[in-house]
């Protein structure tokens, strides 16, 4: 079976135009402005000892609280977040209330009836003056 010498290009083109025509109606939707927000947020606040905290000129916020709980298979498998997620949760916290300091008082797995897993952090959360 011979063809033209003309099919291929024509063939070539017609995929092409299918191709680009096709994806013209494509959007990509991403979370990725959330969490860069989300980030810099958290980078805004700083957190202190007790002790450090108590020499600056300071204004308390109150406490701020974050709680994981996950009593299905299927959550576990997702992941449990880490700590370090908890703590960046914190400092989010802190920042909507205007704060830029915080001290965690309490960070870490607890037992928690209806919960398998229960991870909770808490802290108080300032605005440093000084």
């Amino acid at each position: 079976m011979k063809f033209s010498p003309q099919i291929l290009p024509l063939s070539l083109l017609l995929m092409t135009s299918l191709v680009v025509g096709g994806c013209n109606g494509i959007s990509i939707r991403t979370n990725a402005d959330e969490y860069i927000t989300y980030q810099a947020t958290a980078s805004t606040v700083d957190i202190y000892l007790p002790s450090e905290l108590y020499n600056h000129d300071n204004e308390p916020l109150g406490e701020v609280v974050t709680t994981y709980c996950a009593n299905n298979p299927e959550a576990i498998e997702v992941g449990v977040p880490s700590i370090n997620t908890l703590k960046k949760e914190l400092k989010v916290q802190t920042q909507q209330r205007g704060g830029n300091a915080l001290i965690i008082t309490d960070c870490g797995k607890m037992i928690y009836p209806a919960c398998s897993i229960y991870l909770e952090c808490t802290g108080l959360a300032y605005l440093l003056k000084s």
